[in-house]
C-alpha cells in the first residue's frame, strides 16, 4: 500500500509511507514491540512528533499504542501506511507531493444530535471523494494493469504513472483518515454501519490502485 516500500529487518512488517520515503526499521520481535515504540522510532526518522503520526493497517488507523504489533494482526510481509497527521508530510522537503484534488481538505463533521444527518454526511463524504476520483482511477488502472480490457495503445512514462499513483493513494488515504475521525454517539448503529461501508469502499479503491501499480512495477521503468 502507498507509493514507497520499506523493508525492515525480518521478521518484521513492511512499512510504506505515502510520501515516497523509505525507512529501514529493525523490529526483531513484533510480538513484544508495542505500537508506541514503533511510532517513537518513526518520529526520529521523520522529524515529526509521534503524536502527529498515524499508522494505517488494512484501512484502519492503529490507535492503542500499548498494544503490540502482533496484537493488531500484523504478520511478516504485511504492509502498513504511515501518514502525517494534519497534513504534514514525513520529511519536510516532500510537502510538495501533497495533493490539491478531492480529499485534500479536511471535512468538518456537522454538529448534530440527529443520527440521520450524520449518516447522510458520511455518505456524501464518501461519494464526494470517490465520484470525482473514479475517472482518474479507471484511467490509471488502464495504463498500469496488463489485464485491463481498456488498455490504450500508448501509456505515459513510468515516472508520470508513479506520480499519479502517489496522488491517488494520498487522496484515498486522507479519505480513510477522515472516516476514522468521525465521532459517532453511542447507540448510533446506522451511522457506524455507514462509516464501515465507506471504509470498505475507499479501501477497495485504494487496493485496486495499489495492485495495478504493483503489476506495472514488475515490468520495470
Amino acid at each position: 500500500m502507498g507509493s514507497g516500500t520499506v523493508s525492515p529487518f525480518p521478521p518484521s512488517p513492511n512499512l510504506t509511507n505515502s510520501y515516497l520515503d523509505r525507512f529501514n526499521i529493525p523490529i526483531p520481535k513484533p510480538s513484544l514491540t508495542p505500537l508506541s515504540t514503533l511510532l517513537a522510532t518513526l518520529s526520529t526518522q521523520t522529524g515529526l512528533p509521534a503524536d502527529q503520526l498515524k499508522l494505517i493497517y488494512k484501512g484502519a488507523v492503529l490507535k492503542d499504542q500499548s498494544l503490540t504489533l502482533t496484537s493488531y494482526g500484523i504478520k511478516d510481509e504485511a504492509t502498513l501506511v504511515l501518514v502525517g497527521k494534519g497534513g504534514e508530510a514525513p520529511g519536510g522537503p516532500l510537502k510538495a507531493a501533497l495533493p490539491t484534488g478531492p480529499g485534500a481538505k479536511k471535512n468538518k463533521q456537522p454538529d448534530t444530535s440527529t443520527e440521520s444527518v450524520l449518516v447522510e454526511w458520511i455518505h456524501n463524504l464518501v461519494s464526494g471523494l470517490l465520484g470525482p476520483l473514479q475517472p482518474s482511477i479507471v484511467t490509471f488502472i488502464s495504463h498500469t494493469d496488463p489485464k485491463a480490457t481498456n488498455r490504450p495503445a500508448q501509456t505515459p512514462a513510468f515516472e508520470a504513472l508513479q506520480r499519479e499513483h502517489a496522488r491517488l493513494s494520498e487522496i484515498l488515504l486522507r479519505g480513510l483518515l477522515d472516516l476514522d475521525g468521525v465521532e459517532i454517539q453511542n447507540g448510533w448503529a446506522e451511522a457506524r454501519k455507514e462509516r464501515k461501508e465507506g471504509v470498505r469502499r475507499v479501501q477497495g479503491e485504494l487496493t485496486r490502485v495499489d495492485e495495478a501499480w504493483g503489476e506495472r512495477k514488475k515490468l520495470g521503468a
